[in-house]
């Protein structure tokens, strides 16, 4: 059944909010008629509650979701300062970013919580390059956006698409399938034109982690260096978003490995994208891990 979202007209202020906020950029504000939904884009809801989240009016609801069950008063003041479960409550993944450059002292600060991060086995086998040039990062979306519309056409070919399920393994498959592809396939058509940036989302800078294939762990490791990355970014006043459509575009293109010299010898397993948020978020969003069983 597809996804629904509403809109309380009598509350809303057609801010427009929401249409930045959102990952799928489902909303679109449309003149004198405030925020409309996009009817090619609504099914691709993922239902995470990011518009209701920065609504000031609490004018717009995503089904099975409740102001009052599902989200929460933020803390107040600066988040250095919190207690750390209270700081935690306070990040968000930011992807909408001021045009405004990171020093290099906040991302050197980023980079020296990363390797805080513990590894299974040491010694510690993550590689990351950091981004701190946004002119590389726009360079590259040209050709990222190229792996894609590679991607769309191989997985309409039966024979290309049981050897991407071989290679990729079947979870890997299942998210493609059901979340890249039809992803794409509504964004390509904006990102081609350069109205829209789903991939890189403009970000100043960014940071890719990478490690050896025959490390061991590697991929574990990288999982947790990420976490403790976008931790210290929150509390350095930046904000953050692992962007999972920029490792495989990495991975898979000879011309963006070259520019963000990644040794053939290795695999791009994570990136994160970095700024100053543009936007403040009006409360937390409650999650709930699948299963708790106290034993």
């Amino acid at each position: 059944m597809e996804k629904r979202i509403s809109i309380n007209r009598e509350t809303c202020n057609a801010c427009g909010l929401c249409e930045e906020i959102c990952p799928i950029r489902i909303m679109k504000k449309d003149g004198e008629a405030g925020i409309e939904f996009r009817p090619d884009r609504l099914f691709l809801c993922i239902q995470c509650g990011q518009c209701m989240a920065i609504c000031p009016s609490q004018s717009i609801v995503v089904d099975g979701l409740a102001y009052s069950q599902d989200f929460f008063a933020l803390p107040a003041g600066p988040v250095a300062e919190m207690p750390f479960l209270e700081m935690i409550k306070t990040r968000r993944a930011i992807r909408v970013f001021k045009e405004q450059p990171v020093p290099r002292e906040l991302l050197e600060k980023v980079v020296q919580a990363i390797t805080f991060a513990p590894p299974g086995f040491i010694p510690i086998k993550t590689e990351v390059v950091v981004v701190q040039d946004t002119a590389v990062i726009r360079q590259a979306l040209p050709e990222m956006i190229k792996v894609y519309d590679g991607l769309i056409g191989a997985m309409s070919n039966p024979v290309a698409r049981f050897f991407i399920r071989r290679k990729i393994g079947n979870a890997k498959f299942k998210t493609v399938v059901q979340h890249v592809v039809p992803l794409m396939k509504s964004r390509l058509p904006e990102l081609k034109q350069g109205t829209e940036d789903t991939i890189t989302r403009y970000a100043p800078a960014m940071i890719v982690f990478h490690a050896h294939r025959d490390a061991e762990n590697y991929e574990a490791d990288i999982y947790i260096a990420l976490t403790y990355g976008f931790l210290a970014a929150h509390a350095l006043g930046l904000g953050g978003s692992a962007m999972d459509l920029i490792p495989p575009a990495i991975q898979n293109s000879p011309v963006l490995r070259k520019l963000f010299s990644i040794p053939d010898s290795n695999v791009v397993v994570g990136s994160m994208i970095l700024g100053y948020p543009k936007y403040r978020y009006q409360r937390g969003i409650k999650r709930n891990l699948q299963s708790v069983t106290w034993i």
